[in-house]
C-alpha cells in the first residue's frame, strides 16, 4: 500500500517572489512537529472542517499520520514551495513534498523515499494559519531493504481515462546475472481505508529486465495506487505510483501503440505532451 500521501508538506524554498514570512512560519513550525512525531502540535495546523481529496477527515487524517508513525522509527519532511497566491486571509500554495523514513524489519531495515505534490489552502486564524484543504496531484514512493535492492523505473502515466487501456513497464536497471527475480504489481483504490492497509501479495517469477504489463483502468473517476513489487536475493523494492482515473483524460495526452498479433491495443503517454511520468 501507498504510504505517501498520509505526509504532509513541512519544509520550505525560495520561489520567483518572496513567500509570505507568516507561510513560511507555519510550514517551517509545520516541519518541526512532524519530524518530532508530535501530533498535537501538527494537529493545529489545521481547521476543524479540514478536507481532503482522498476523502480524509481531521481525524482520519491524524489516524493515518498516527498509523505511519508507529511503522518508521525515523522519519523526515522537506518542501519545496512551487506556486503560492494570496487573496485577503487565503493563502493558495502548491508543493512538492519529500518525506524519508526508516523502519527494522526481520530482513533488515526498510527505507522509504516518497515525493508528493500536492496544493494546499491556508486560513488566517488570528496570528496563525491553518489548513482547510489539501488535493494531492501526483505521488510516487519507493521502499527497500537489503543490501542491494533491485534498481527499477516506474513507466506509468499519472492521468489515464475512464476504461482506458495503459502500458505499465517496470525496468530492472542492472543485469541480474544468476539471481532469481520474484515480482507482482498491486493495484488499490485510493481511500483512507487503504492507507495503512497490509495487503498479502503472491510473487511469481519474472523474466530479467522486469515487469511489463497492459492494464485497464476502472469505468469509475478516482485515484489508484499501482505498486511493483521485486524480491531477489540481495534485497527487496516496492516502487508505486498514484494513477487518476479521469473522464476528462482524452485526446493527444494519450494514444494507440499500433496492433499487433501478440500485443493487444494500449495506451502510452505521448511524447510530446508535457505529462510527466
Amino acid at each position: 500500500t501507498a504510504v505517501a500521501s498520509v505526509g504532509k508538506s513541512v519544509a520550505v524554498a525560495a520561489t520567483s517572489e518572496a513567500t509570505p514570512p507568516e507561510l513560511v512560519n507555519a510550514i517551517n513550525n509545520l516541519d518541526s512537529a512532524a519530524s518530532k512525531k508530535d501530533i498535537n502540535a501538527v494537529m493545529q495546523f489545521y481547521t476543524p472542517n479540514f478536507t481532503h481529496s482522498d476523502g480524509l477527515t481531521k481525524q482520519k487524517l491524524r489516524d493515518s499520520l498516527e498509523g505511519l508513525w508507529k511503522r518508521y522509527n525515523n522519519i523526515k519532511y522537506s518542501t519545496e514551495v512551487t506556486k503560492w497566491d494570496r487573496k485577503g486571509n487565503t493563502y493558495t500554495v502548491e508543493t512538492v513534498t519529500r518525506i524519508q523514513g526508516a523502519k527494522p524489519g526481520n530482513d533488515g531495515e526498510y527505507k522509504l523515499d516518497a515525493q508528493l505534490v500536492s496544493a494546499q489552502v491556508y486560513q488566517a486564524n488570528g496570528d496563525n494559519l491553518q489548513m482547510s484543504r489539501q488535493d494531492i496531484l501526483a505521488e510516487k514512493s519507493s521502499i527497500t531493504s537489503g543490501e542491494k535492492p533491485p534498481k527499477v523505473e516506474l513507466r506509468l502515466p499519472d492521468k489515464i481515462g475512464v476504461g482506458r487501456q495503459y502500458a505499465l513497464d517496470a525496468v530492472i536497471s542492472e543485469p541480474l546475472g544468476t539471481n532469481l527475480l520474484l515480482g507482482s504489481i498491486i493495484e488499490e483504490e485510493v481511500s483512507p481505508a487503504n492507507y495503512l492497509k497490509d495487503t498479502t501479495i503472491e510473487l511469481e517469477p519474472l523474466r530479467a529486465g522486469g515487469v511489463f504489463k497492459i492494464g485497464q483502468a476502472p469505468y469509475t473517476v478516482g485515484d489508484r495506487w499501482v505498486s511493483v513489487v521485486l524480491v531477489q536475493e540481495t534485497g527487496i523494492t516496492i516502487s508505486s505510483q498514484r494513477m487518476r482515473v479521469s473522464k476528462n483524460t482524452v485526446g493527444n495526452q494519450y494514444k494507440s501503440s499500433p496492433e499487433s498479433a501478440t500485443t493487444p491495443s494500449r495506451v502510452r503517454p505521448d511524447p510530446n505532451s508535457s505529462q510527466t511520468l
